[in-house]
């Protein structure tokens, strides 16, 4: 025993074992497990981090590549490494049916989501000591199965599609590396491994829900996008094919011929002895039909002595047609009528004439400006007012062709029927004028040259 101070070897040891007491303490920390821990620092991170962005970059680019492949193929151009040169051709392996799993899955998308998973554990990693186990084990866990995909996928290229994709063979170098880096790292600390997990279970839970979550949000958000501009880029291509004369065409021929007389009562546009015949079924009160008449007299015009234009009137108002159920044009019947009036008074310049009126002034025909317009083409005002009555010659003739319209089951004006078949709705404009011009040269073998011209 000594009474005083203690020196020399002793006090040595007795700050010794101090020392050691403090560390434990330090080492000891709420939550976590006395002695070291798994301590891998960032430095491994780094060089996957770099092999993770040129995965991204690689798969990215082939998913774009593939959207354009599925959607627009005209678009696209060559690439810095994918330029068709004998087996080296990207697209020609994007176009196989491996490029899909189980037939909807792209492959290229697969592995895009794949290397989002592999930076969300990176950033993880880098970013959270505490996580950084659990990243590691991720990590080694998706290389190996990205290694079996990958070597899948070489296979294929070599021995199934006989092309070789420089793209995919990035995506596959940096699976290798980065799964040599991590093996290697691995073994160099393989003791680090068997030390105590310093994260909880539920910053565990988070990493692993996280990451799963914004991979499969990548995975569905680029189908998603894929299969939307697939869907437009088919109804682009319907659209295209539903115009094209050849196919408008062949429609019209195995379409039954409807009988549609025209006679001297018919008012025509263009001469009369035009063997290529139109006939519009229209209704003054209709702001289409203003266009679509419009358009034909000018077609007509720049085609004379070939096409001829013929109105029926079928007016949208239940006043005078028993198959509208809804009064749609309530000046219908009455527009008709006058129009008629002044074929019947001046011929078939004054039905176009009176005509034009009533389109110009659509917005005035509730007032009933039949008799104005009667006076300012100089028409016999009394004759008119008579063939303005029901039952009169004009109001025969509009019942005529209302009944002709029925019987034809119209459901709306304008409608346009030519040499006796209908024309589809949809076909106005140029569209019309090249179908028209098929028609001919396919249905009259003598005039294979004939070119019409638009107006």
């Amino acid at each position: 025993m000594h009474d005083g101070p203690v020196t020399g070897p002793e006090k040595q040891e007795e700050t010794a074992h101090e020392g050691a007491a403090a560390s434990d303490e330090e080492t000891s920390r709420p939550g976590e497990s006395s002695g070291r821990s798994f301590s891998i620092g960032s430095s491994p991170f780094v060089p996957l981090l770099i092999a993770a962005l040129m995965g991204t970059f690689a798969t990215g680019f082939l998913s774009y590549r593939h959207i354009l492949i599925e959607t627009d193929p005209a678009s696209i151009g060559n690439s810095v490494l994918c330029r068709a040169d004998g087996t080296v051709d990207c697209d020609a392996v994007l176009l196989t049916e491996y490029s899909k799993l189980f037939g909807h899955i792209s492959s290229a998308v697969l592995g895009l989501s794949g290397f989002v998973f592999v930076l969300w554990c990176l950033i993880n990693g880098l970013t959270n000591r505490r996580i950084r186990k659990a990243a590691w084990i991720c990590l080694l866990g998706y290389f190996f199965t990205a290694i079996g995909f990958s070597w899948y996928f070489i296979y294929l290229m070599i021995f199934e599609v006989e092309y070789v994709c420089p793209w995919c063979l990035v995506v596959h170098a940096m699976n290798l590396c980065s799964l040599i880096l991590l093996v290697v790292y691995s073994l160099k600390f393989q003791d680090e491994f068997l030390l105590p997990e310093i994260s909880s279970l539920a910053e565990r839970a988070y990493f692993v829900a996280g990451g799963v979550l914004v991979s499969l949000v990548v995975l569905f958000a680029a189908g998603a996008v894929e299969k939307t501009l697939c869907m437009q880029a088919a109804e682009k291509r319907y659209e295209t094919l539903a115009k094209d004369p050849v196919v408008v065409v062949a429609k019209m021929n195995a379409s039954p011929a409807r009988e549609i007389p025209v006679t001297e009562e018919d008012p025509v546009f263009g001469q009369r002895s035009a063997p290529y015949e139109l006939v519009l079924f229209s209704d003054f009160a209709c702001p289409v039909c203003a266009g679509a008449e419009a358009f034909l007299q000018r077609f007509v015009a720049r085609n004379p002595g070939v096409l001829k234009l013929v109105q029926k009137t079928y007016p949208l108002s239940t006043e005078c047609n028993r198959a509208v159920l809804e009064d749609l044009h309530p000046m219908g019947c009455h527009a008709a009528r006058a129009a008629h009036a002044a074929f019947i008074l001046g011929g078939d310049n004054m039905f176009w004439t009176f005509g034009k009126l009533l389109f110009a002034f659509q917005g005035e025909l509730k007032n009933a400006p039949w008799l104005t317009f009667a006076k300012k083409l100089d028409l016999d005002e009394a004759r008119f007012r008579e063939l303005m009555k029901p039952g009169s010659e004009a109001d025969k003739k509009i019942m005529e062709d209302i009944e002709l319209g029925i019987k034809l089951k119209l459901k709306a004006t304008p409608e346009l029927y030519f040499q006796k078949k209908k024309v589809p709705d949809d076909c106005r404009g140029i569209d019309l004028v090249r179908v028209l011009q098929h028609f001919i040269r396919t249905n009259y073998p003598d005039k294979k040259d004939l070119k019409l011209t638009p107006p």
